[in-house]
């Protein structure tokens, strides 16, 4: 691990960039991580990032020499106290191009010698839908990843953040209801900041070194309680708050239980099982409260994955007369990565009429209470694979194709994939005038843009859909 001051410099047209780190190798991955990916800019959206992007850096740094047109070095090495320091002398020896938006003239303002700070980041998970870098669960393969790739870094619409650098950081996530739960997720000390720019405005990044909190540590007590008013119910979403020992009297005392419970949580570990950290973390909140009902399950609909079939299709499905469905094109990582998830049954019009209808009344169904355009109920997704000719044609029964592997790709001219489900679920009261995409077509997987569109989903989800679930099998 090396502390102290690095350069990166593009070769070609001479602009570089300047940053401190406790870690500068763990840091290099930090900013060359996921360039291969679709969603690059997602993952961050600045200046050093668009020129890798620009020449074409695929790869991930983690050691100092050339890597394409870019060259990374350490410049100077030194101890924690004197990062910010250093940086700033580098910074107006090089005047780097690349750090334009990184160092403000609020961030100039700061004394290198300041006193630190501690900041609150809020994540309000009933708003958002999602767990703080929940997205590498599905972006990724691997069971496995380095505990720097979820973290540490914030996101956040507060310029304020800009003048956390060398301070510490705690995200705390806020989940559920009557009672909410509010856990300590991670913490780390900002070591850089970075403004995003996009179309419609900015947002701002904090990066640094520290660690998630495994398992994440509930926070919930009276006097957490008094520290969250002293706070503003973390209405502000980021806010700084003083040292307990500089400020005894505002009841901040509670940064001590903080730090604390930081110090004990560090791993022991390089490497986490994020997938499980994960499921692990939403067992934990419903074990708490049981009233959420499966809150493991309600991320499955926070993502929106959702599945498209004819009503015959979607019965058949859900009747477990077949449990696999082929997927006629190459599909994104994240949905190999959908293991144990849940993906909902969502109907189009009739592929024939007359039949469907048939079909629908063996089952005691009708156009009234097994209607089109509807979310019908949902399956568990067992694994995603690639069809080989043998595998089709042993799993012809499951599918219900009866045309060899060839024909298939043929006609969509991809591979095919079969996404094996199981405990399939029918609601008897269908959720209708839910979104849908444009153009969706028979056995199509999409995901809605925004939570509110599957609000009557989720209303059903809350009281456990009293006697309106079944399973037909």
């Amino acid at each position: 691990m090396v502390c102290g001051i690095y350069q990166i410099s593009n070769t070609i047209n001479g602009k570089s960039y300047i940053g401190q780190s406790r870690n500068i190798y763990r840091r290099w991955r930090q900013h060359t991580r996921g360039l291969d990916s679709p969603n690059a800019l997602e993952i961050g959206s600045y200046p050093l990032r668009h020129a890798f992007l620009k020449y074409e850096l695929r790869e991930v740094v983690d050691k100092p020499g050339k890597t394409g047109i870019f060259d990374f070095k350490i410049i100077e090495k030194c101890t924690e106290d004197k990062l910010l320091e250093r940086e700033r002398f580098w910074i107006n020896e090089i005047d780097p191009e690349y750090n334009c938006n990184l160092w403000t003239p609020a961030r100039k303002k700061k004394a290198v010698d300041s006193e630190p700070k501690f900041w609150i980041q809020y994540h309000n998970y009933n708003a958002l839908g999602y767990l703080p870098v929940e997205y590498k669960r599905d972006m990724s393969q691997a069971e496995e990843c380095e505990y720097d790739e979820v973290l540490p870094g914030v996101s956040t619409n507060k310029r304020a953040v800009l003048n956390t650098v060398g301070d510490t950081v705690f995200l705390i996530v806020g989940i559920g209801d009557k009672p909410k739960q509010y856990y300590l997720w991670s913490t780390f000390l900002c070591e850089e900041t970075v403004t995003n720019e996009y179309e419609d405005g900015h947002s701002y990044d904090a990066y640094g070194s520290g660690h998630l909190i495994v398992p994440p540590r509930l926070l919930n007590s009276e006097e957490f309680n008094k520290f969250r008013s002293h706070c503003g119910n973390f209405g502000f979403g980021l806010m700084c708050v003083k040292d307990p020992e500089k400020d005894l009297a505002k009841g901040s005392l509670y940064l001590n239980v903080l730090k604390k419970i930081a110090e004990e949580s560090k791993p022991k570990e390089s490497k986490l099982n994020f997938s499980q950290f994960i499921k692990d973390f939403y067992a934990q909140v419903t074990h708490i409260n049981p009233n959420e009902f499966s809150a493991y399950h309600k991320r499955g609909y926070a993502r929106h994955l959702t599945v498209s079939l004819y009503v015959e299709n979607a019965l058949g499905l859900l009747a477990g007369e077949y449990s696999i469905l082929l997927i006629f094109f190459d599909p994104d990582k994240w949905i190999l990565n959908y293991k144990d998830s849940t993906l909902l049954v969502h109907s189009l019009n009739f592929y024939d009429f007359t039949t469907g209808k048939e079909y629908l009344e063996s089952y005691e169904f009708d156009e009234e209470t097994f209607p089109i355009n509807a979310i019908q109920g949902w399956v568990t997704v067992e694994s995603v694979f690639k069809y080989d000719e043998t595998r089709f044609l042993a799993d012809k029964e499951l599918h219900l194709q009866e045309n060899n592997l060839s024909y298939y790709q043929e006609i969509y001219g991809s591979d095919v994939w079969g996404i094996a489900v199981k405990e399939p679920v029918i609601l008897r009261s269908a959720i209708c005038n839910v979104f849908q995409p444009e153009n969706i077509d028979d056995g199509d997987l999409w995901e809605a843009d925004d939570i509110s569109q599957l609000d009557a989903f989720y209303a059903a989800l809350k009281t456990k859909i009293k006697h309106e679930v079944e399973t037909l099998q």
